[in-house]
């Protein structure tokens, strides 16, 4: 028998539907640039030798892609947030637990998502093994989302991987193979404009908001197994993290 939705998970699932709605429509005008200029039709007709310099029209497609980029980015930053509010709500609402240190010290240096996964371990005992999550795209959802929010270099309109990200997801979800292996890690001014740019596409977005319903879903299915676990009042509940 399926686990009933609880109330929380069903305001979380209406953020990603949203967020899959805006990224299909949103990316609609540019996705019609890059398949006008493929197949050569108006605006954007052949003309001259294309043997002859650039290939045609590369400035508005690399305008067109650069766009999709930004609505990727976009997204994936309403994602991060989403899951954010959600896991502090569910811990408000479904039961009422305060970090320890070690889980906000956790919060502090590898952000909320590690102090979260920290708390239930604790909450849930041997039963949190058995939560099948790819939590490495979770925690680069976020990761994603704090490059996106936070640029370091005028030179481009996108966001790129850090040093620091690449050091701990070695293959990086969001980012193409080729371009990681291409990278050489440099410390001086180019250093993070020639990093591997994030690529958000709509696939590696889908499956990033899988894996955080499939959290949620998880929760849901095993919140009863957390009852016991005690519980504060609000006055006591510390703020949630940062």
């Amino acid at each position: 028998m399926r686990p009933a939705e609880s109330e929380t998970t069903y305001f979380l699932k209406d953020r990603t539907t949203f967020i899959r709605y805006y990224f299909d429509e949103a990316a609609k005008p540019f996705v019609d640039i890059h398949e006008r200029i493929d197949a050569g039709t108006s605006p954007f007709e052949p003309y001259g030798d294309p043997e002859d310099g650039e290939p045609l029209y590369q400035a508005e497609w690399e305008g067109a892609e650069i766009a999709i980029a930004l609505i990727g980015q976009t997204c994936v930053s309403l994602l991060a947030d989403s899951l954010k509010l959600y896991l502090n709500t569910w811990r408000q609402r479904e039961f009422r637990f305060a970090f320890d240190k070690h889980e906000d010290k956790l919060a502090a240096r590898e952000g909320f998502v590690a102090a979260y996964r920290a708390a239930f371990s604790d909450i849930f005992g041997p039963r949190w093994s058995q939560c099948a999550v790819r939590f490495d795209i979770i925690d680069q959802v976020v990761l994603a989302r704090n490059r996106s929010q936070h640029g370091d270099s005028l030179l481009s309109m996108r966001a790129r991987h850090d040093r620091k990200t690449l050091d701990k997801h070695p293959l990086p979800f969001f980012a193409r193979p080729a371009e990681v292996q291409a990278w050489v890690p440099r410390d001086d001014l180019f250093g993070s404009y020639l990093a591997p740019p994030l690529r958000i596409s709509r696939e590696t977005l889908w499956a990033a908001i899988g894996e955080i319903e499939a959290w949620a879903e998880w929760l849901d299915a095993n919140v009863e197994h957390a009852w016991s676990w005690p519980t504060l009042s609000v006055e006591d509940d510390p703020k949630p993290p940062r």
